[in-house]
């Protein structure tokens, strides 16, 4: 039974570790929920899906079940922003409506919906289940938070601006501390404050494809601004470790027993998700901020955590999952889980090339270019040492030391990749795409990317380069944010609390630009803890610069 004022809610990836991390951790029992869904449940969430780690409907059973043995809830997520429709579809609303009652049998008794239409169904269906509204429908009102409640849902994610508005949420505890509404904040996201392009990435991710990732353009638009503009970063309203204090004495002097903090993310591995329950639990981290944050780091995202990365060398091995109890399903080759809407952990420098990038099997066609394979793949002179596994990779594939000039769209690829007599054509953009997306001789469909090759939406006319480069977009720089040194940063909006009505100056307010309202905290703050290694940072910077402007003009492709 929690013996907190206020609980915590967690972002789940289905490994049975996470049980033990709140075993250890844990001691006033105030983690109560785990939330996720699973990759190919056929509904929209609120993260792109191809990231998602793949579980099956029975080890999900097993899963609810050993939530249930220790008391802790399943919120099942059905979240996006948008539904598209389906909800009246005569065929897909059935379907929607069925899945629902299937998760109820499954004994699942929370949801997280955002469509108004599904929580007045799952509220009249069922009288035992609870509701939350996830933080796509956006409440940031008093007013919006009261239409919900008459609504019929139980608890409501509010919005991050809630977050450093103390006389607001106050105001919101104290209203509502005598009914049955639960809210709650969300303690390790770092979206933009007040962020304009929100709707637009919430209706990006609720349309994505569980089988194949998009190009992301609001993810790298969103860090390209956080290392252009590293006070950004502070402008976030995450809730560090340390400061969870204050929100449990507000809920304490509000007399509010029904307030939690949710700490995300589902998509993250296991390691990470260790980091945020010991740091959360504990209220203290000594290190980088970003490192329990929802940063876009590579080498965080999830892959299935019973298994190893598919793309890696090396069979996924079979059994009970990492960290399972004795007799729990078996593992069963799962595709790994990409970054939001970018590559798999190979093409990004985790985990290291998949199998035919190393000599395995021999390289795909589309990388030997026309005119027959390069020197070394046929046995002339042998391979360079990196593509046959002596030595590994060079420092480029890794991420360490940026990628070739090729891999930027510089000079083009290299001899060796491309074969005798230069690039093939499809290689430098002329000539439509390479052999392996073009329809056989007879009109036979096209044979498609060699094995361990990523799925992309519309890969058949991605340019190889334009992928390229995007992949390397997701090794940000190297920032570092000393949690720490933050100690005393969350005052200024406990007694202030004019975030609201400010405008946000220095690096954050175009240059010249001066405001009688404008605030400098966060970008003071951001000179004092933010660290980071200029050349780096200028060097990402230009490459995700031409990244974004390759997806505005559609030079990615082919055809543009």
């Amino acid at each position: 039974m929690n013996q907190d004022s206020i609980s915590f809610d967690l972002g789940c990836n289905f490994d049975y570790k996470l049980f033990d991390f709140v075993d250890q951790y844990d001691k006033k029992h105030a983690i109560t929920s785990f939330f996720g869904k699973l990759k190919r449940d056929g509904l929209p969430g609120g993260r792109t899906a191809s990231i998602i780690p793949d579980f099956t409907l029975d080890q999900l059973a097993d899963y609810v079940n050993e939530c249930k043995k220790r008391d802790i809830t399943f919120n099942y997520l059905i979240n996006p922003l948008s539904m598209d429709q389906n909800e009246i579809d005569p065929v897909v609303g059935k379907q929607i409506r069925d899945f629902i009652h299937q998760m109820y049998d499954m004994g699942i008794r929370a949801f997280t919906l955002n469509s108004p239409i599904l929580i007045k169904y799952v509220k009249r269906e069922f009288k035992d289940v609870f509701v939350t509204l996830g933080l796509y429908a956006y409440p940031t009102t008093i007013q919006h938070i009261e239409y919900w409640r008459n609504w019929g849902v139980d608890e409501i994610t509010l919005d991050h601006g809630f977050n450093r508005r103390f006389d607001l949420l106050r105001k919101l505890l104290t209203q509502y501390k005598d009914t049955d509404l639960h809210l709650r904040v969300i303690a390790n996201n770092l979206c933009l404050r007040e962020c304009p392009f929100r709707l637009a990435h919430g209706c990006f991710v609720g349309h994505s494809d569980p089988e194949r990732f998009s190009m992301d353009y609001s993810l790298v638009n969103c860090a390209y601004k956080k290392v252009t503009h590293p006070a950004a970063i502070l402008t976030a309203e995450f809730i560090r470790p340390e400061d969870v204090h204050y929100y449990r004495e507000l809920a304490e002097e509000t007399g509010n027993k029904h307030f939690s903090i949710k700490l995300i993310d589902r998509t993250r591995t296991t390691d990470f998700l260790h980091k945020v329950v010991k740091g959360y639990m504990e209220e203290s981290y000594d290190g980088n901020l970003l490192d329990i944050v929802n940063w876009p780091q590579a080498k965080t995202i999830a892959t299935r955590p019973d298994e190893k990365d598919p793309m890696a060398q090396g069979a996924a091995p079979t059994g009970a999952p990492v960290g399972a109890p004795e007799g729990a399903p078996a593992a069963g080759g799962a595709p790994a889980a990409e970054n939001a809407g970018g590559p798999p952990p190979w093409a990004t420098g985790a985990g290291g090339p998949p199998p035919w990038a190393t000599g395995a099997g021999g390289p795909p066609p589309w990388a030997t270019g026309a005119g027959g394979p390069p020197p070394w793949a046929t046995g002339a002179g042998g391979p360079p040492p990196w593509a046959t596994g002596a030595g590994g990779p060079p420092p480029w594939a890794t991420g360490a030391g940026g990628p070739p000039p090729w891999a930027t769209g510089a000079g083009g690829p290299p001899p060796w990749a491309t074969g005798a007599g230069g690039p093939p054509p499809w290689a430098t953009g002329a000539g439509g795409p390479p052999p392996w997306a073009q329809p056989g001789p007879n009109g036979e469909p096209p044979i498609g990317p060699p094995p361990g090759a990523p799925i992309m939406r519309w890969m058949e006319k991605l340019k190889p380069e334009a992928m390229m480069r995007y992949g390397r977009t997701m090794h940000l720089p190297k920032l570092y944010v000393d949690n720490k040194k933050l100690d005393g940063f969350l005052e200024h909006f406990i007694n202030n609390n004019n975030c609201a009505n400010s405008l946000c100056v220095n690096d954050i307010l175009e240059e010249g630009q001066t405001a009688p309202n404008a605030c400098a905290h966060c970008s003071t703050w951001a000179k004092k803890v933010i660290s980071y290694d200029e050349a780096e940072v200028a060097q990402w910077k230009e490459l995700c610069a031409t990244v974004l402007q390759s997806l505005e003009d559609g030079s990615i492709y082919y055809d543009a």
